[in-house]
């Protein structure tokens, strides 16, 4: 599905968001989900060397921290890129999109850095909420999007950025509360699923459930980049944006 569907001097309304995402994400689904998964799983089971950790509270929190919020920020918005270049039907797997980005990955490491540091400022700001709502700074949303659909550089598409918030604050709005509402839901799958597993021993239950919240992160990367993908499309197209460069 070309994620320019939608495009046009009528923004679409929320369900037609989440309908034209949807479509997008399930056409990708096969091709996108299970590397990302795999991913976010071995990233969820880092959290199992704080159990050992025989520090102060403060060094367990920093730890913590840097674990469930910096680092999962950091590589699901590498995720993100390689999953918009999917998504655009330019390459059929996270792989070749990953490779296929090969002269624009320093700015993207570079923009991926901020999303680490937006997300940190979540995790202190907001608690365990600013962990949960983390698919909200991811790329961080349009940077990311201008510099993989457009080519842009970072400096650039931090411009661009801003001029689309300026433009179009209803399409910012769904940004920002649709990420935010699937982190919520994937958090609240991730409880769901912890009890039923309250008669396994401690350490085994850890690793399932880490597991499992990895697995459902890593589910969601995908649709977070579609939803993005075709909201940047419609920001975008007030400043022509949505021709390539």
């Amino acid at each position: 599905m070309d994620q320019r569907e939608g495009y046009g001097p009528t923004p679409l309304g929320l369900g037609g968001v989440l309908r034209q995402a949807g479509g997008m994400y399930t056409a990708r689904a096969g091709r996108l989900v299970p590397a990302c998964m795999l991913v976010f799983i071995a990233l969820r089971e880092l959290l199992l060397v704080i159990v050992p950790v025989d520090r102060s509270p403060v060094t367990v929190l920093l730890l913590a921290v840097i674990i469930q919020a910096v680092i999962p920020a950091f590589v699901g918005s590498l995720l993100v890129a390689a999953a918009l270049v999917v998504l655009a039907g330019e390459a059929q797997a996270i792989g070749p999109a990953w490779a296929a980005l090969s002269d624009r990955r320093a700015d993207i490491y570079r923009a991926a850095g901020w999303s680490a540091v937006l997300a940190l400022f979540a995790a202190v700001t907001l608690g365990a909420f600013g962990v949960i709502i983390q698919p909200v700074v991811l790329g961080p949303p349009l940077v990311i999007h201008d510099m993989v659909l457009r080519g842009s550089r970072l400096d650039v598409a931090w411009t661009r950025a801003r001029d689309m918030v300026s433009r179009d604050s209803l399409q910012l709005v769904y940004l920002l509360t649709i990420p935010a509402a699937i982190g919520i839901l994937v958090s609240s799958a991730v409880g769901a699923f912890g009890f039923m597993w309250g008669d396994i021993p401690g350490a085994l239950r850890a690793v399932l459930h880490f597991a499992a919240q990895g697995a459902l992160v890593g589910a969601a990367i995908p649709l977070v980049a579609a939803v993005g993908a075709l909201l940047y499309g419609e920001m975008a197209s007030t400043l022509g944006g949505e021709e390539t460069a």
